[in-house]
């Protein structure tokens, strides 16, 4: 999982803003339906290990991407944030192989989903500072 998602992230190094956002934004909906399914679907412990292991991948790398590319977008608070939102994700992925409790899931189902959104509202961000120059 972690090679696709290197893949996709040196594809953006060639393509516009708005496009990157969008390539940024589709990992946390892809894990998010990973997850719920995971979880629906009762997934053995390698499943849940190849889950976890990418979503603490994304989080941590997302954390540390978005505050120094889009840092009009994302102020040194939203960075603490996603540091702290990381360190979550961080330790609630390493309990989860050996006890996947549903609670978990859900919350970070919706943290993933949550995160999807906000960096697609970043492209309207970026449209809104470009009509305005």
């Amino acid at each position: 999982m972690n090679d696709e998602f290197e893949i996709k992230m040196n594809a953006l190094a060639g393509k516009d803003v708005a496009d990157m956002i969008d390539e940024m934004a589709l990992p946390f909906l892809d894990l998010a339906e990973k997850l719920e399914a995971a979880r629906l679907n009762g997934a053995d412990k390698a499943t849940w290990t190849a889950i976890m292991e990418t979503n603490i991948f994304l989080w941590r790398f997302i954390a540390n991407f978005l505050p120094k590319n889009f840092d009009r977008e994302v102020p040194a608070r939203g960075g603490a944030m996603l540091e702290m939102i990381a360190d979550f994700m961080t330790r609630a992925s390493m309990a989860m192989p050996d006890n996947p409790d549903t609670e978990l899931v859900d919350k970070l189902v919706r943290l993933n989903l949550n995160m999807c959104h906000q960096i697609l509202s970043m492209r309207t961000d970026q449209a809104d500072s470009a009509s305005a120059a």
